[in-house]
C-alpha cells in the first residue's frame, strides 16, 4: 500500500500525469510493427535491507533442510560441517550471532560415491477407471518428507506413462533421490516401503524403491563475518544487493509516478520519461529488444532511492 506521501503525491500528480501519458497512448498503434507493452512494478522495502537478507531457521523446518540450523550454528563457530549432494547450509544468506554477521557460503571440497534410496513409481491407472485397485496409502496419511517425494516420482512416472521428457532439474533416476531426513519414522517409503502401492491425485502408483550408487559432490559450509554492528551489516548489504540508485529529487514528477503506482504500464512507442527511467534503473538491454523477441522479464532487483529501498522488476509482453 502507498505511504501516506506517496498517496499526496499521486493524489497530486495523477490528473497531469494522466493528460500527459494519454498523448503518449495517442501515438501508440500508428507503427505496422508489432507493439510491446513495458510494465513496472516496484514495492516499498523501507529504510532496511536486512529484513531481507538474515536467514531464521523456519518453525517447522522441512525434513529434507532440517539440518540447516545445527550446520549453521557449526559454520558460525569455526567447522566445517560438510554434507553429500546438497547444500549444508543456506548459500548467500546472512545470520547474526551475538551482534556479528556473516555471510554463509558453500564450496566443493571433493567426491565420494554414496549409496541413496530411489523412490520410483509405476502407472497402475486412474482411480475412476479401475474396476478393482489395489490397496493403497493414500497421499494425505504419508509423512511430509514422502509427500515430496511423491510429488516428484508421480511426474516422472506420468511421463513414462503420456509421453514427453520430464523436467531433468527435479527428477533423478526417473524418480526422487532420498539424501537425508527418511531415517527413523520420516519416511514410510524408504529405504524399505511400507506399502506396495500409493494413490495420489485421483491415480494409484506402485511403489518401487531401488539402491542406486551416485558420485556426490561433497560441499562444505563456511560463515564469512562481515559486519560487527546493525549499521555495518547495512553498509554492506546496501554495497552487495543494491542494483540501482536514484535521486527523489532528480526525478520529473511522472518519473515519480512511474515509480510509486502499483505495475506502471507503457506501450511502444515508450515515452522519453519512462525510457529515460528505465535505463537509469539498468534495464537498458530490455528497451533495445525487437517486437519478436516475444516476452522478457527482469525482476528481484534492488533501488535505493534516497534513504529507502524497492524491489523492482520489468516485463516485457507483446500488446493486446
Amino acid at each position: 500500500m502507498p505511504s501516506p506521501s506517496r498517496r499526496e503525491f499521486l493524489a497530486a500528480a495523477g490528473l497531469a500525469a494522466g493528460t500527459a501519458l494519454s498523448g503518449c497512448a495517442a501515438v501508440e498503434g500508428l507503427s505496422g510493427e508489432q507493439q510491446l507493452t513495458y510494465t513496472l512494478d516496484a514495492d516499498r522495502i523501507g529504510t532496511s535491507l536486512a529484513p531481507l537478507a538474515l536467514w531464521d531457521p523456519p518453525e517447522e523446518p522441512r525434513p529434507w533442510t532440517a539440518d540447516y540450523a545445527a550446520n549453521v550454528d557449526a559454520a558460525v563457530a569455526g567447522e566445517r560441517p560438510t554434507t553429500h549432494g546438497y547444500r549444508p547450509v543456506p548459500d548467500g544468506e546472512y545470520v547474526e550471532r551475538d551482534g556479528t554477521y556473516y555471510r554463509l557460503g558453500v564450496v566443493t571440497t571433493g567426491l565420494e560415491r554414496i549409496e541413496r534410496p530411489v523412490l520410483r513409481l509405476g502407472w497402475v491407472g486412474r482411480l475412476d477407471e479401475l474396476s478393482d485397485p489395489p490397496g493403497r496409502v493414500r497421499f494425505p496419511a504419508l509423512t511430509r518428507l514422502d509427500q515430496h517425494a511423491v510429488k516428484i516420482a508421480y511426474v516422472a512416472a506420468r511421463h513414462r506413462e503420456m509421453g514427453g521428457t520430464a523436467p531433468g532439474d527435479v527428477i533423478e533416476a526417473g524418480g526422487y533421490v532420498y539424501r537425508r531426513g527418511y531415517e527413523g519414522p520420516s519416511s514410510a517409503l524408504a529405504p524399505d516401503p511400507l506399502h506396495d502401492h500409493v494413490e495420489y491425485n485421483g491415480t494409484v502408483l506402485e511403489v518401487s524403491v531401488e539402491r542406486r550408487e551416485f558420485a556426490e559432490p561433497a560441499r562444505t559450509g563456511v560463515a564469512i563475518p562481515v559486519a560487527d554492528s546493525e549499521a555495518a551489516f547495512e553498509r554492506a548489504l546496501d554495497g552487495d544487493m543494491v542494483d540501482a540508485r536514484l535521486d527523489p529529487e532528480a526525478l520529473t514528477e511522472d518519473q515519480r509516478l512511474m515509480l510509486y503506482r502499483d505495475g506502471y504500464e507503457e506501450t511502444t512507442p515508450l515515452s522519453a520519461g519512462y525510457r529515460e527511467l528505465l535505463a537509469d534503473l539498468g534495464l537498458t538491454d530490455l528497451l533495445n529488444i525487437g517486437s519478436g523477441t516475444g516476452s522478457r522479464a527482469e525482476n528481484g532487483l534492488h533501488l535505493a532511492l534516497g534513504e529507502e529501498y524497492y524491489r523492482y522488476g520489468l516485463y516485457v509482453n507483446t500488446a493486446d
